[in-house]
């Protein structure tokens, strides 16, 4: 008996720096969301930030930086700071939401991993805590299928400052609840 995947649910989304979209946040994400605009507006650039990240899962953050044209053609033109996205996503009805966040900046080596991290509240009333928690390719992260916040933290060291956290930990068994869906 096959049993039925569930797509995880995105419910918002925040883009800081991010090309056209210098601070937009989206609440309230219904199934069937449409985008109406001006040319010029953003609306490309909206889409086109669920293409980047889903290649930085895929294919690695360089690399789907690289095809952008990097920090120059990917940052808002006249604003500074890292390049900022908050997804807010149920991995199933009636579930809590997770909050993912990453933060992208570049230095003299070329873009890097500033803040990464997951969140969740285990109840409605519950106060949110974060099972993955990384800066500059170093971090910690709560293992298992349902971290809480009273578990033990692992630390952990990733090879390079531009891979992403939930890409390569999702990828080992003890880290279940740390998946790039």
């Amino acid at each position: 008996m096959k049993t039925k995947r569930t797509v995880p649910r995105i419910e918002s989304l925040r883009v800081k720096n991010y090309r056209a979209l210098r601070d937009v946040e989206l609440k309230k994400i219904t199934p069937l969301t449409a985008f109406l605009g001006s040319n010029g507006s953003g609306k490309s650039t909206l889409f086109d930030v669920f293409a980047f990240l889903s290649e930085c899962f895929t294919e690695g953050m360089r690399r789907a930086w690289d095809k952008r044209g990097r920090f120059k053609e990917l940052r808002t033109r006249g604003s500074d700071g890292p390049i900022e996205f908050e997804l807010k996503y149920r991995e199933k009805p009636k579930t809590p939401i997770i909050t993912y966040h990453l933060s992208i900046d570049e230095g003299k080596t070329g873009p890097y991993v500033d803040a990464e991290w997951l969140q969740w509240r285990r109840s409605e009333r519950g106060k949110p805590f974060r099972f993955l928690d990384f800066q500059g390719g170093a971090g910690r992260v709560i293992g298992g299928e349902t971290p809480d916040e009273g578990e033990e933290r692992i630390n952990e060291q990733l090879n390079d400052s531009s891979m992403l956290a939930v890409s390569t930990l999702g990828q080992l068994a003890r880290h279940p609840r740390v998946i790039p869906n």
